[in-house]
């Protein structure tokens, strides 16, 4: 099991740096993939659906984490790993687009992805760049659930536990998520943007929790429930 993670020359040297502190401490095994820096954000998002194209096309299970995911629980990622492999499908991150009319639909997310190479093919061997839909975005990888809704095909989506922003969107009929929000098996900053030259103290302090392997406790919960 390898993840595959983007980035760009234009981030911190830092943020690399915490990211493979931490996957080395969890055990997670990753393969970084350097891109030059990129401004303009439509052809940086389109370059980060091709290459996880490029990486599904080769892979018969490609995983894959972004540089501002950390993965903080080894057992399960492994858990998701077997099942996406025992069941022909494929595993992520529950995320939406909160500033469409498609704002209810929840997918797999590319922050934690994987995927077996016999689901991709079920689905049609799609594109997972984004791509605009009758006026309407559909996200980097998206494409995947929307496809296996339309022909039934089983998936599971791991939903967040809470967040650490005080700014927070919907995730549909589940509840909240926002900036830091952690899921079951990783935690995920969102707004790799706001990082500049800078990392901000929040991401530093969930680095130094998992490195101490001290519990997150997010400061939100994401559903009214709680968690």
């Amino acid at each position: 099991m390898r993840f595959h993670t983007f980035y760009t020359r234009n981030l911190p040297g830092q943020l690399l740096e915490d990211h493979q502190k931490v996957c080395n401490h969890i055990g997670a095994d990753i393969q970084y993939h350097i891109e030059d820096a990129i401004e303009d954000y439509d052809i940086l998002y389109t370059a980060h659906g091709k290459f996880m194209t490029s990486v599904m096309e080769k892979e018969e299970v490609a995983c894959f984490l972004d540089i501002d995911c950390l993965p903080h629980s080894k057992e399960l990622i492994e858990k998701a790993y077997n099942w996406a492999v025992e069941n022909g499908s494929f595993v992520g991150n529950a995320q939406n687009i909160s500033h469409t009319p498609m704002r209810n639909h929840l997918y797999a997310a590319a922050s934690f992805l994987i995927v077996t190479r016999s689901a991709w093919k079920t689905l049609g061997s799609p594109d997972l760049t984004w791509f605009m839909q009758n006026n309407t975005q559909i996200d980097t990888a998206q494409i995947l659930t929307l496809r296996a809704d339309e022909i039934g095909l089983p998936y599971q989506l791991m939903y967040p536990i809470g967040y650490d922003g005080d700014n927070h969107r919907s995730l549909g009929g589940y509840g909240q998520y926002g900036t830091g929000t952690l899921y079951p098996a990783t935690w995920h900053y969102f707004r790799i943007s706001e990082f500049g030259n800078q990392l901000p103290d929040l991401w530093t302090e969930r680095v130094n929790n998992i490195l101490n392997n001290q519990k997150i406790i997010p400061n939100h919960s994401s559903c009214f429930y709680g968690l």
